[in-house]
């Protein structure tokens, strides 16, 4: 169809202000059913060996996935054989739409039979599109004439384009004196920040429970609400199950993309983990957004974030499977071009061994103690607290990955011990935040005694990766700092039946007091205008 027509293209060149209109044709028209049916086709034939080699129909649709595929034999592609959403299509509308929900595979002939067999059951179509033909020569036909005819060496040997890349770390400033009055209204702001909100009007969007596998739901909790760190999933006719979970952090790639890379993923490791997959069975996808890579600078951030991502995977042991990037994210002014943060969305996917490591975020006792790994710092630079509050030019937090990976391995083992309750992940907008939305499940308020060493505001907001917090039994608060021996735990206080407030105090003075209820109204409304 010309949905998809000439989306790489798109992804590919500057932004203005008539984009949304004359590119409306790059956006892909997604078919989540169309696409359920065609991936259990191409699993079962994957079942019994019927797939030589096989590519998806992305960007540019049949000229790069048929392309790529013939780089060294060449081969022959017969457009009149292409399955088309509507009539009238040009030659070239159907050699490069990249309209959704298709693959190409290759395969030998005598395997079309069964082939054939396996669509009919899984509802969807199969074409013979063309064949290999050994020549080096890529030929296109439509209507009985030759369309396209390319060396296939002129394709996938041409020069390459070399760019400069460079970076300069800003000068930071010194951290100023932070306030420690009126926390509770600087908890409410963060709370209704747009990086901090419920996502449920999103989630909601799209029944995520398909086929019922979902055993821990992106929101849940004793109501159904409750922020969760990940999803995990039930994998048919086996035990294992598999953990999904993802991290973005925008902010930081304005001031140091390395940084923002490796705690990109520490945050998405962190969650697989809290969300009961083993530290040791992780692997992961990138996703690049940029502006203009002609840019020097533009290019160095990439470079910076790609350098940081590198380092992490090492320590961690993930492998890369996959992975995206969209460049040319810039719209060009008068004043000059304005360019998107370089950012770095890694996506991740983790083994759980067995369904009872999966705890989730949600407090689930009245009664229980709450437990900080991991070691915070007073580095503001990226966190909610420093825009809400105009803490400007701060350094972003620096961490250990080799400590961070030592703390994964230790609640992975207290996990397996049954010591844990509950656990979340100190992410967006800081311990105070991940306290709250512990709590948001109802099952009590929190009483908290923040441990001194740096100032309040910095200790509740601060967003240091390699930290959660852990809901442990009274009984198992021995246990658990056996499982951590020698690494950075510390008793932050406890759940109590007695309120439903979020109680924050230090050396006897109250620093936040604040009711769950309204915390939790504030967070679950902040997409509302939009929705």
């Amino acid at each position: 169809g010309l949905d998809g027509l000439k989306g790489a293209t798109f992804s590919s060149a500057a932004l203005g202000t008539s984009s949304h209109e004359e590119d409306q044709t790059a956006v892909q028209i997604g078919n989540p059913i169309e696409e359920k049916k065609a991936a259990d086709f191409v699993l079962a034939a994957r079942a019994e060996g019927l797939i030589e080699c096989i590519t998806d129909c992305g960007a540019g649709g049949f000229s790069s996935a048929a392309g790529e595929m013939l780089s060294e034999t060449g081969g022959e592609i017969l457009l009149d054989n292409a399955p088309l959403k509507q009539p009238g299509l040009l030659s070239w509308h159907i050699f490069l739409s990249e309209s959704q929900e298709r693959m190409v595979l290759s395969v030998e002939e005598k395997s079309l039979e069964r082939l054939r067999e396996l669509a009919a059951v899984y509802e969807t179509e199969l074409t013979v599109l063309g064949k290999s033909d050994g020549t080096g020569i890529l030929k296109v036909k439509h209507h009985g004439h030759t369309v396209c005819e390319l060396d296939c060496g002129r394709l996938h040997d041409a020069p390459r384009l070399r760019l400069r890349a460079e970076w300069d770390t800003p000068l930071w400033s010194a951290l100023p004196e932070l306030a420690s009055d009126d926390l509770g209204g600087v908890l409410r702001r963060v709370m209704g920040d747009f990086a901090v909100v419920s996502r449920e009007p999103v989630i909601r969007e799209y029944d995520h429970e398909v086929q019922g596998n979902t055993v821990l739901k992106p929101l849940a909790g004793a109501a159904g609400d409750g922020p969760q760190d990940g999803s995990v999933i039930r994998v048919d006719g086996s035990q294992r199950l598999i953990s999904l979970a993802l991290s973005l952090l925008p902010e930081w790639g304005k001031y140091d993309p390395r940084a923002m890379g490796r705690a990109c993923m520490d945050e998405c490791v962190r969650q697989l983990v809290l969300t009961g997959a083993n530290p040791e069975k992780l692997a992961v996808l990138d996703n690049f957004c940029m502006g203009n890579p002609h840019d020097p600078k533009e290019l160095g951030g990439l470079v910076e974030s790609a350098r940081g991502l590198a380092e992490a995977a090492a320590v961690y042991g993930t492998p890369f499977v996959s992975g995206k990037d969209s460049f040319y994210n810039y719209f060009n002014t008068d004043d000059g071009p304005v360019s998107i943060p370089v950012t770095a969305l890694i996506s991740g996917l983790g083994i759980v061994e067995d369904a009872a490591h999966v705890t989730g975020s949600s407090l689930r006792r009245s009664d229980s103690v709450l437990m900080l790994a991991g070691t915070g710092s007073v580095a503001l630079g990226g966190s909610v607290y420093a825009r809400t509050e105009g803490v400007a030019r701060q350094a972003v937090p620096q961490f250990e990955l080799e400590a961070a990976m030592a703390l994964y391995r230790a609640y992975h083992e207290a996990v397996k011990a049954g010591l844990v309750l509950s656990a979340h992940d100190v992410s967006e907008g800081g311990l105070a935040v991940t306290l709250a939305e512990m709590a948001f499940s109802g099952k009590g308020g929190m009483e908290i005694e923040l441990p001194a060493g740096m100032p309040a505001a910095a200790a509740l907001f601060n967003e240091t990766p390699a930290q959660f917090v852990m809901e442990v039994a009274p009984e198992h608060v021995a246990g658990m700092r056996a499982a951590f021996a020698g690494l950075p735990l510390v008793e932050l206080g406890a759940a109590t039946g007695g309120h439903a407030k979020l109680v924050v105090k230090r050396d006897g003075a109250v620093l936040v007091d604040e009711p769950i209820a309204e915390l939790k109204a504030i967070w679950k409304g902040g997409l509302a205008k939009w929705y």
